[in-house]
Formats: C-alpha cells, sequence, structure tokens
C-alpha cells in the first residue's frame, strides 16, 4: 500500500509539472524509479479498529533531482501552475446571441456549480453592462485584442479562455482558444446533439491547462546567456538576492563577473525562453530589464 501511495503521489506531482504528452513519455508505475527522488516518508497516527489498520503517510520528494531528471532527458516542464483563467462565452442558436450575458446557460451552470477544481481554475466575469461595452461581439469575432486586455486588467487576470458554442438544427459545436499575451491559440472543439455542462468544461479546463503548459514550459534542450547587473543596497540583500537565483531552477549557471558600487555583475545561463524566465523571476520578487542590450536585475 505504501508503494501504492507513493506511485499515486509521485504521478500528481509529474502531472502537474508536464503536458499530457511529456507525463506518457515517463515510466512512472515504477516503484523503484519513484524512489530515486523520495526524500522521505514517516507514517503517524496509527491506529487498529475492528482489525483494520489505519494510518497517515507523509511523502517528501526531492524537486531538485525531479528537474535534474528533466533536464538531463531533455524533457520541457513548468515550476508554477497558472493563474485563473477568466471565462469569455459566446453562446449561439438560430434566434439569439448571447455574449458575457446572464442569459447564457454556460455561465448559468458555472455561477451554480460547486465543483472546486471549476472555482479554483476558472474566473467569472461579472456579467454587466460594462463587460459588454468593454468587450462586445464585434471585438470576439473580430480578434480585437486590445479590448481582451481591457477585460484583463478589470479582472486582474493575464489568461482568458474564449468559448464559443453554436446550435443548429438540434446540433452543437462548441470550440475554444486560450488568449494570452495578446495571442489566441485553438485548443479544440467539442460536437454533439447536446451539452453535459460537466463533461464539457473538464474537457475545457484540461485542454486549457495543457495548453497552457505547452506556452509557458521550461526547454531544457536550449541554454542561453545573459549578462546583467545586479542592484545592491547592502551586503545583506545581496545575499538575499543570489539565495533567490539560486533557488531558481530555470538557472543552469551564474558567476560573478565584476563588482561596482552598489551592483554586481553575473553571466547568467538559463534554460528555454527569455520571457518564460523573466516571469519566473518576478515570481521571486525580482525583475529583469533588458535596454538596448543592457539587462538588469532588481529585488522588487
Amino acid at each position: 500500500k505504501i508503494n501504492e501511495i507513493k506511485i499515486k503521489s509521485f504521478k500528481i506531482i509529474i502531472s502537474r509539472m508536464l503536458t499530457n504528452e511529456d507525463y506518457k513519455k515517463i515510466n512512472i508505475n515504477n516503484i523503484k524509479f519513484v524512489n530515486k527522488f523520495i526524500l522521505n516518508f514517516t507514517i503517524n497516527d496509527e491506529k487498529i479498529i475492528n482489525n483494520n489498520y489505519y494510518s497517515k503517510i507523509k511523502i517528501n520528494f526531492n524537486q531538485y533531482s525531479i528537474i535534474d531528471y528533466f533536464i538531463k532527458n531533455k524533457i520541457k516542464y513548468v515550476n508554477y501552475t497558472p493563474d485563473k483563467f477568466l471565462i469569455i462565452i459566446k453562446e449561439q442558436n438560430e434566434l439569439d446571441s448571447h455574449l458575457l450575458s446572464k442569459e447564457n446557460s454556460f455561465y448559468k451552470y458555472l455561477f451554480n456549480s460547486k465543483n472546486k477544481i471549476f472555482n479554483q481554475f476558472f474566473h467569472l466575469p461579472n456579467l454587466d453592462y460594462n463587460d459588454r461595452f468593454l468587450f462586445s461581439d464585434y471585438h470576439f469575432e473580430n480578434d480585437i485584442f486590445n479590448n481582451n486586455e481591457l477585460l484583463n486588467k478589470k479582472y486582474k487576470t493575464n489568461y482568458q479562455i474564449l468559448i464559443k458554442s453554436n446550435k443548429e438544427n438540434n446540433f452543437y459545436v462548441t470550440s475554444f482558444y486560450l488568449y494570452y499575451n495578446n495571442k489566441k491559440y485553438f485548443i479544440s472543439e467539442l460536437k454533439g446533439n447536446y451539452i453535459n455542462y460537466e463533461i464539457i468544461f473538464n474537457k475545457i479546463l484540461s485542454k486549457s491547462i495543457n495548453k497552457w503548459k505547452d506556452i509557458n514550459n521550461i526547454d531544457t534542450s536550449i541554454i542561453n546567456t545573459l549578462e546583467c547587473k545586479i542592484k545592491i543596497n547592502n551586503v545583506k540583500e545581496l545575499s538575499y538576492v543570489r539565495n533567490l537565483l539560486q533557488s531558481n531552477t530555470m538557472i543552469n549557471n551564474f558567476q560573478l563577473k565584476l563588482i561596482e558600487l552598489n551592483k554586481n555583475i553575473y553571466n547568467i545561463s538559463y534554460f528555454g525562453n527569455l520571457n518564460i524566465f523573466k516571469n519566473s523571476l518576478e515570481k521571486n520578487r525580482l525583475r529583469l530589464i533588458l535596454d538596448n542590450d543592457t539587462c538588469e536585475i532588481k529585488l522588487v
């Protein structure tokens, strides 16, 4: 049973870090393989009731050894979970069209849903007049991304799931997209004679998160290098910033090149894409600024 729990726990961790395609590449059901990444496990609150044994098992995995495995095997991964997705839905039939409307049956379902996963990842708009003023049917159909950004700003998010459901002759075609950073990515299209909202939103969420991973993953087969100034006020702050950099799993190596007044210059090599690297630094209160090929990192 302990081995089963180890494998199940490892699957949960790996599935959060990898796309569905990369997840299938790893032999996760091999307990010898899983044991390589376990730091320790503890068994607490043991008791026997009516000849049945009960306990609580806690397993600690070594994050750095998992990522080291990804790097050695050139497997792309993500090192954080996405923020909430703002849900923009247009529902259309032969007679009516409802965009960002309380008459929209998809929104009616979501507002009444008790699904904790939906509540965790879906950000529902107010569906008020201001929403429809910022983002009209014209903006939706013609990809006027400036207006997507206005909604993002209003709801303080970076990601949107755009859903368009069309009913014609009692047949539904529902297509959905991920919007991020002024780009619209097609995810999938679902067809059927009826709509099961629980099933369709589970598929939309799963496929959207997988697409988000594909866009934001760290490509371990690519290494880039930057020469960056790190602004510091004192030795304590320098130590703090260095610890933040050392804990960043995207950084392959960083070396001190030059010491100047209130700043040090480092050569930093990192895996993958610059924008993703910048985002990973911001998660740890570090801002990377590039200006005319001059790189600066500062604590924020």
